[in-house]
């Protein structure tokens, strides 16, 4: 029940974000105007994205731990690694923005949209892309790092077919609610 309402809840977002007014979301068997599938195939890729960048920013309790014994208990003898480099990259200047509220919010029920795919690799392939575009939705997506993360001895336009096929099977489902 928990989650039937937190699909809708994702639904109702996403149809705002197309541009399509929450109040024509269907609330029962009414049949409901259909949303062109791949605009919202396209909301639903940069909400993956979003998710998986807010989950790679979470703080990581043990390494917080682990930084904090070194502050309470410092080692007598510093190492090269231990002071911190001149310059930060791009990507650890943008992993380092806070998390808010909000994207976190709308982190758990973009995720729960995965459970609705039937096929469990597909759920994989989904949430594999999503983490490795790095929190950018862009045109090329590394099928290489997938394929590592996967384990998985697919082709790079399997991958790509089973990504886009899973991506609009979420849409027509978002559609349909």
């Amino acid at each position: 029940m928990m989650q039937e309402r937190d699909l809708r809840k994702t639904a109702r977002s996403l149809q705002e974000a197309a541009g399509k007014p929450a109040s024509t979301v269907a609330q029962g068997p009414k049949p409901v105007k259909a949303e062109p599938e791949a605009a919202l195939a396209a909301l639903i890729e940069t909400r993956m994205v979003n998710a998986a960048w807010v989950l790679r920013r979470l703080p990581d309790r043990e390494k917080g731990f682990l930084r904090m014994r070194g502050a309470l208990w410092p080692e007598t003898l510093a190492e090269p690694g231990t002071y911190p480099r001149a310059a930060m990259s791009a990507f650890e200047a943008r992993r380092r923005v806070r998390i808010s509220a909000a994207e976190i919010d709308q982190m758990q029920p973009t995720l729960d949209l995965l459970l609705l795919l039937p096929d469990i690799t597909d759920r994989q392939i989904v949430f594999w892309a999503a983490w490795h575009q790095e929190g950018e939705t862009g045109n090329r997506i590394s099928w290489v790092k997938v394929r590592r993360s996967l384990g998985l001895t697919l082709s790079r336009w399997t991958l790509k077919r089973r990504y886009e096929a899973s991506l609009m099977w979420l849409a027509a489902l978002v559609a349909l609610q």
